[in-house]
């Protein structure tokens, strides 16, 4: 055999072989996705957190606000989670009353959410069979307390006055950095003021 031709079959033994761990990388990977989000209990938020928000019905204001909130993941796969981050957004829904300011008439009621709360937090990662329990949590300086309303805009007449909700977005890497996988979980309420 000449010498090209023996350099051309190891070539190709070579990139056989680097395709067949690819592939079976990525099978794997996409099995473990597969056993991780189909029980239920390898994802786990509390659903009742830990959230007190001081807030002045008199006078409109954010006086404190803080939160926490427990969260567990279960790495049921066959790789080790890497880069796992969780963001939290909180969002305030409320009915605003829509003064025409020519007179103390109301004018047309809508319903408005804001965002009051946006934090994300890395958590490093979970090697393969274990679970994490993890916190989160916020505090007055991580709030918007400029996107509370006034108590003029809020109608008062409304039950609940006020509503928060909650989205959660978590992302990780998986298979040897191979997969990004992003969940996201949306408008989970999460507490009323009266």
């Amino acid at each position: 055999m000449r010498t090209s031709r023996v350099f051309r079959l190891l070539f190709r033994i070579l990139i056989i072989l680097l395709t067949l761990s690819v592939t079976i990388v990525s099978f794997l990977g996409g099995l473990s996705a597969v056993m991780i989000l189909t029980d239920q209990n390898n994802l786990g938020f509390d659903t009742n957190p830990d959230i007190n928000i001081n807030y002045n019905l008199t006078s409109g204001v954010l006086l404190d606000a803080n939160f926490t909130l427990p969260f567990n993941i279960t790495n049921a796969g066959y790789f080790d989670m890497d880069n796992l981050q969780l963001q939290v957004e909180l969002k305030m829904n409320y009915t605003r009353v829509d003064w025409n300011g020519t007179d103390t008439s109301p004018g047309v009621n809508g319903t408005y959410t804001v965002k009051i709360f946006e934090k994300t937090q890395d958590f490093g990662s979970i090697p393969k069979g274990l679970t994490g329990y993890f916190n989160i949590s916020g505090l007055y300086a991580d709030f918007y307390p400029l996107n509370f309303p006034n108590i003029t805009e809020i109608d008062l007449f409304a039950s609940p006055l006020l509503e928060f909700y909650a989205n959660f977005t978590i992302s990780l890497d998986y298979s040897l950095g191979m997969h990004s996988i992003t969940i996201n979980v949306q408008n989970i309420k999460v507490g009323e003021l009266p």
